[in-house]
């Protein structure tokens, strides 16, 4: 997560190894998005 938000920081971060991007102020969708994205899937439910 980075407050940065100019034009080409997204490319710059990735480069550097961050696994995704996602800018403040954090929408409770897009971060719902990522955490489905990112975070292991459970197909042991009971």
């Amino acid at each position: 997560m980075t407050a940065g938000a100019m034009q080409g920081d997204r490319e710059l971060c990735l480069e550097a190894g961050m696994n995704d991007y996602i800018t403040k102020p954090v929408s409770p969708h897009t971060l719902a998005e990522m955490l489905d994205k990112w975070l292991p899937k459970d197909d042991n439910k009971s």
